[in-house]
């Protein structure tokens, strides 16, 4: 060991699984990493989110306007959010 840092086992560390805004639970994450190790990875799941709900909406028959309204966002914003979703839809497609 080098100087005086000590190399404890996990057993040894007190820690408390209090998870993050997002989730409760560390351990009990449906998360791949963690967001918290992401750059900015709570505010784009958040911008997801939104951007998932707007495309929602649009499909339930909600223009532009409403929608951009409901978010309180600009309708160049839930534009832009509908197309990425769309181009997001195409690259996961499968090709036969």
């Amino acid at each position: 060991m080098v100087g005086s840092e000590l190399d404890l086992l996990p057993d040894d560390i007190n820690w408390r699984d209090e998870g993050c805004e997002v989730f409760g639970s560390c351990l009990n994450c449906p998360l791949p990493r963690c967001l918290e190790e992401e750059p900015r990875g709570q505010q784009r799941l958040r911008l997801a989110v939104r951007n998932k709900r707007m495309v929602e909406l649009r499909q339930g028959g909600k223009s532009v306007k409403e929608i951009a309204g409901l978010f309180g966002v600009s309708r160049r914003t839930v534009e832009r959010a509908l197309k990425n979703q769309r181009l997001k839809r195409k690259s996961v497609a499968p090709t036969f």
